[in-house]
């Protein structure tokens, strides 16, 4: 399996949306469609998308 890049833009545009999903906050169709395709194939992604999940779950119980 090649080992995938992520280019700084695309990491920020990652991070910034996992964080709002951490939060609570709105995030559009299109960016989970987009946050997904990556999480598909990036096990770093999936991580981090796993883990704003989780938190976001304990922080409003």
């Amino acid at each position: 399996m090649p080992f995938r890049m992520l280019t700084n833009e695309t990491r920020q545009r990652l991070q910034e949306i996992i964080s709002r999903i951490e939060n609570g906050e709105h995030v559009s169709l299109d960016e989970r469609i987009q946050l997904n395709k990556y999480s598909l194939h990036i096990p770093f992604i999936a991580g981090k998308l796993t883990q704003a999940m989780r938190k976001r779950d304990a922080n409003f119980n």
